[in-house]
């Protein structure tokens, strides 16, 4: 696992001389990535390198204790990149393919404790895996980017990971400490008892593909359906796939695509039992 930090670049090109062309010429594949498909490119508004340093460094003492968990559950991150760097607050981050590598892109900015970094990163460690045995999850385009089946299958994988390696709960694994506890508590409540109408809006859009979807991303809406159920259906239906076929982690990264897609439908098809 090779660690590409971009933290100090930020802080000479960025917060000290005010350009942030240099900065980005850095590493050009990362922020190609970025702006394509997370962010716009405006005004970098981070500017506290104190809290930048803090946080980086929180990163870097935890990943190792984080690859041991992988190495425990029989999954290798040696041949993963991770790369630190400061974006524009848009997301905790992802996985890419470039220069031969699958690497981890962790925005530090967006990673304010412990427990969101031993959750968040583990889960975007879990995106680099995935890809990695089954490049055809990745995405090249905004359609297969936000394509309901694809969400639903990588990011259940991902968060489930999270949960298996870390040995935490649904609602950890599903926001870590990034909304206060009895807010999370109620969402997954929710979550809960909407399940099986989720289940049903997922089945019907289970083909399409549409950025405004809700599902899979944070509105701060009290509507659960609004507001990343999509997360939480994932988790829920991989997870009870996995029980049902005594399966691992590393089993379920070796899943292709289409086999995945016969899974999801018959998952929705299924009542609870």
């Amino acid at each position: 696992m090779q660690v590409i930090d971009l933290t100090e670049d930020y802080i000479r090109y960025v917060v000290q001389q005010n350009d942030p062309k240099s900065y980005e010429c850095t590493f050009p594949h990362l922020f190609e990535h970025y702006y394509a498909f997370y962010a716009q490119p405006q005004v970098y508004s981070f500017r506290n390198t104190s809290v930048i340093l803090r946080r980086r460094t929180l990163i870097l003492e935890h990943l190792p204790t984080l690859a041991e968990r992988f190495e425990r559950k029989d999954l290798h991150i040696s041949d993963i990149d991770i790369v630190l760097f400061v974006g524009h607050g848009t997301s905790n981050g992802h996985a890419f393919y470039a220069i031969n590598r699958w690497i981890v892109w962790l925005p530090v900015e967006t990673y304010h404790s412990i427990q969101a970094i031993q959750v968040f990163v583990s889960h975007e460690i879990a995106h680099a895996l995935h890809y990695q045995h089954q490049p055809d999850f990745y995405f090249s385009n905004h359609r297969e980017r936000f394509q309901v089946f694809r969400l639903l299958a990588t990011e259940g994988i991902a968060t489930l990971t999270s949960k298996e390696i870390l040995g935490i709960e649904d609602e950890q694994a599903l926001w870590a400490d990034y909304l206060p506890y009895e807010r999370t508590r109620r969402w997954y409540e929710q979550c809960l008892k909407q399940q099986q109408d989720l289940f049903q809006i997922i089945a019907d859009r289970l083909e399409e593909s549409d950025e405004q979807i809700g599902l899979f991303s944070f509105s701060g809406a009290d509507d659960c359906m609004k507001n990343r159920a999509g997360y939480y259906a994932g988790l829920v239906l991989i997870e009870r796939h996995m029980k049902q076929h005594k399966l691992s982690i590393r089993d379920l990264f070796a899943i292709s695509k289409q086999e995945f897609w016969q899974i999801i439908q018959s998952s929705l098809e299924s009542k609870p039992a």
